[in-house]
């Protein structure tokens, strides 16, 4: 069984201990509830923590909830709660049907010994690349989610469009799922996404742009259809309305940017994109 450990320097509940170290209120509630150790002596309750006492957090082994394929994984920041990888474009996320990465994270967590069961922090579309996070425990998967949810967890993308967009606002629609064109639209009864699209280059020679997206929320598919509905597909996107042909579509996770739970250090992760080599087959 893996654990969660502390040393405690300060005369605290472990309530108050905890909620200090990040962890979230339903997580206390279940280590609570569940039991914990002080100095090898089991607690089921909230509790006057001493200096110098080791209070250790237990975390259950948990079965692996995908068949462990092994696959090319290429791993960008690891600890003891999370890891980041660099999401390849043609691949799944967790698709059933199909191999997907979470096949792959399966296969490492049994490789090095995670008993636990594979959570993506983030998700990324079948042909979007870049970084996606996967938690290894169920209390930093809650912290991070929560994270995400007061929007302390950055993510920025990369998308290349065609034509000249000159654009530094944020985009604020109403999303709704179509379900005869398979896509997002906009619609009255639709659910916010926004989006601050902000453009970086553009390059005469091929007609196209460089757009940096930093997305507010977490709609599916929000920046491709943002994008689409500006008059401006991401190049290899025919879904939303692309002409090129290019086997993907061009749009990268290319930075996050997180407060690390536990010691709550800032840590910022970027990634290469590698369009170069479709860029190169679009004919000028």
């Amino acid at each position: 069984m893996n654990s969660i450990n502390f040393k405690i320097n300060e005369k605290i509940t472990t309530k108050k201990f905890l909620l200090e170290n990040n962890f979230s209120k339903r997580a206390i509630k279940d280590i609570l509830e569940n039991g914990y150790f002080v100095n090898d002596d089991k607690v089921n309750k909230n509790f006057d923590l001493n200096i110098n006492d080791s209070l250790i957090i237990p975390i259950e082994d948990e079965k692996i909830d995908y068949d462990k394929v092994k696959g090319e994984l290429e791993i960008v920041y690891e600890d003891q709660n999370i890891l980041v990888v660099n999401k390849a474009y043609n691949l799944t996320v967790n698709s059933k049907g199909q191999i997907s990465l979470a096949n792959y994270l399966a296969y490492y967590f049994s490789e090095n010994n995670i008993k636990s069961k594979v959570r993506l922090v983030n998700r990324l579309d079948m042909n979007t690349s870049g970084l996606l996070m996967v938690a290894k425990n169920p209390y930093s998967m809650a912290y991070y989610q929560n994270q995400i949810e007061k929007i302390l967890f950055k993510k920025n993308y990369l998308a290349v469009v065609e034509g000249k967009l000159d654009i530094d606002e944020i985009i604020k629609l109403n999303l709704a799922y179509n379900e005869d064109q398979k896509r997002y639209e906009v619609s009255k009864d639709g659910k916010t996404a926004i989006t601050y699209f902000k453009t970086l280059t553009y390059d005469p020679s091929k007609d196209i742009t460089y757009i940096n997206a930093d997305i507010k929320t977490g709609k599916t598919h929000q920046i491709r259809a943002s994008l689409a509905n500006l008059g401006y597909p991401i190049l290899g996107d025919k879904l939303y309305g692309s002409k090129i042909k290019l086997g993907r579509f061009l749009l990268h996770a290319y930075k996050i940017q997180f407060i690390r739970f536990l010691d709550g250090k800032k840590i910022i992760l970027e990634s290469d994109p590698n369009f170069e080599k479709f860029l190169d087959s679009i004919k000028n």
